[in-house]
């Protein structure tokens, strides 16, 4: 169903066969075995760099300046348009699986997240869960944030501290690649991840 609703479109020189195409539906289809195909919702396109890729960014400060700048990047969802990804670094995830590093689990829960229209760090869900997901979110978040601003060193990675939406991307990597992690930091994080991806990892 992926391989024929998505356009795969490999850029900047980068050429896939159709047994790396279909790693890559597969790879995508992963956060979905769970919610299933309306996951595959509001947009149509996959690009795949070689490697990281770069983009321009703009940002308004305080005081009404505008400071633009570049930045790196292995993989982005934009909320309506495509998922963007670098291939070796899909490769190695797979080659060589490191708990909390999974860049299609990563953008394809930002996709799950922006279902409802706002990327908050909660995709849809019924209301009952909904409540029970914000509160128990909510607050490993804080405590998360709190010990990333005072320099603590964490076993998750400290990006998942820059946004609800973003923290909601990085434990959903633990999911897949270092679930036995996320447990013993996040029970109750992990506890909601696998009701709602199922049981599936990547190593």
């Amino acid at each position: 169903m992926f391989l024929h609703r998505k356009t795969i479109t490999p850029v900047a020189g980068l050429e896939l066969d159709e047994t790396q195409r279909v790693m890559l539906a597969a790879l995508c289809c992963m956060p979905l075995i769970g919610f299933g195909e309306n996951g595959l919702r509001g947009w149509d396109q996959l690009i795949v760099y070689p490697d990281a890729f770069r983009v321009k960014r703009d940002h308004m400060d305080a005081a009404g300046v505008l400071h633009e700048y570049e930045d790196d990047l292995i993989g982005e969802s934009w909320e309506a348009g495509p998922l963007i990804l670098s291939w070796a670094d899909v490769c190695s995830d797979l080659q060589d699986p490191e708990p909390g590093f999974c860049v299609a689990a990563h953008e394809m829960a930002h996709k799950l997240d922006a279902l409802d229209g706002v990327l908050d760090g909660a995709p849809p869900l019924p209301r009952d869960w909904r409540k029970a997901w914000a509160s128990d979110f909510q607050r490993t978040y804080d405590r998360f944030c709190e010990q990333v601003e005072r320099g603590v060193e964490t076993v998750i990675d400290p990006y998942a501290a820059e946004a609800p939406e973003e923290f909601f991307a990085v434990v959903s990597e633990y999911h897949f690649s270092g679930a036995d992690i996320l447990r013993k930091e996040m029970l109750e994080v992990a506890a909601h991840l696998t009701r709602f991806y199922g049981d599936f990892r990547l190593a």
